[in-house]
């Protein structure tokens, strides 16, 4: 008599007592990227100003390149918003009066000639063809220039 033989895809086992996942048949542990955010590291919301000021920008779990029209995984350019709303997440971030590309893969830009008051800056990650990587969320800084 024949046995029925088993045939379809891998299995990940997970146990009820927490742990890491692994493949049934081969003991390879599953890894989980970490998460990418952007961060205005300076000026800090809240902080007040000079009409000219450098702008710190940070990015984890992902790195900082030139832009070059491509899209690569885990790899952007930093844009900043200056008093712009935020353009849709699917679509290329466009080249507008304060919409800033710092496409060279740096992590700062000097702003000037900001008027006096209260200012939004918004940071956003983008692929090297200027479109917003999902999942990472903006950051957003409120500052006063005297």
């Amino acid at each position: 008599m024949r046995r029925p033989t088993l045939a379809g895809p891998l299995l990940l086992l997970v146990g009820c007592g927490g742990g890491t996942p692994k493949a049934a048949d081969s003991g390879a542990t599953v890894s989980v990227a970490p998460p990418i955010a952007v961060r205005i590291v300076s000026p800090a919301s809240g902080d007040t100003v000079g009409p000219e000021l450098l702008v710190r920008l940070s990015v984890s779990g992902a790195r900082a390149v030139p832009a070059d029209g491509s899209r690569r995984e885990g790899e952007g350019h930093h844009h900043l918003f200056v008093d712009a709303d935020p353009t849709p997440g699917d679509s290329v971030i466009p080249k507008l009066e304060g919409i800033y590309h710092i496409g060279t893969g740096a992590d700062t830009l000097r702003l000037s000639g900001l008027a006096p008051g209260r200012h939004r800056l918004i940071a956003i990650f983008a692929f090297g063809d200027h479109v917003p990587m999902p999942g990472v969320a903006p950051d957003t800084a409120w500052i006063v220039v005297r």
